[in-house]
């Protein structure tokens, strides 16, 4: 599978520091929780993804419950990148796809390349996992290439590492290539 276009924002360690401490944070009650992550956190709203919030700094931020602070059992996915694959035989796909990862693109501090290679893909992951090691202190306990069960493509590496009672996982997600970094409560 190729990927027509691809947008991607640098991780930072300071923004993975951020997201790490999300579970830990002090809760706020619900029907504080908007004023409190637009106010204390600098989050905003954004529509490139359902339910989603950007950071302040630039990333799109998801999490699997309405008021995810100071939950431990709360999922994050702290999105670092968009990327549409495509069938090149469904020509018809590739100019909307490519609009909607311009979308991407056009939030401050995001990069647009279109027909972006393997490797290009692979760099944006590895430079990631460059900003996760630094935080965490090691490299990632695992390290798996994905395949069709895990990523529609183009298959990269998947990198896990141990943080006190979390794991936190760099991958791709299931419909698109480079994506988030993902603390989550369990250990595959």
């Amino acid at each position: 599978m190729a990927v027509k276009a691809l947008a991607h924002s640098p991780l930072t360690a300071a923004a993975v520091r951020e997201l790490l401490e999300l579970p830990a944070l002090p809760p706020v009650p619900d029907d504080a929780f908007i004023a409190h992550s637009e106010e204390v956190l600098g989050w905003r709203f954004t529509d490139l993804v359902c339910d989603a919030d950007l950071t302040r700094h630039g990333h799109v931020l998801s999490y699997d419950v309405d008021n995810p602070l100071g939950d431990p059992e709360a999922r994050f996915n702290l999105v670092f990148g968009e990327a549409y694959p495509y069938q090149p035989d469904m020509p018809d796909d590739v100019q909307s796809l490519t609009d909607d990862v311009r979308a991407w693109a056009e939030t401050p501090g995001w990069r647009f390349r279109t027909d972006p290679g393997p490797d290009d893909c692979e760099a944006v992951l590895a430079e990631a996992a460059l900003s996760v090691s630094e935080v965490l202190g090691c490299p990632p306990r695992r390290t798996v290439r994905t395949d069709s069960q895990f990523s529609l493509g183009p298959h990269t590496l998947c990198r896990i590492w141990r943080a006190g009672d979390h794991v936190v996982v760099l991958s791709p997600f299931r419909t698109t290539a480079p994506t988030a970094v993902s603390p989550t409560s369990c250990w595959p």
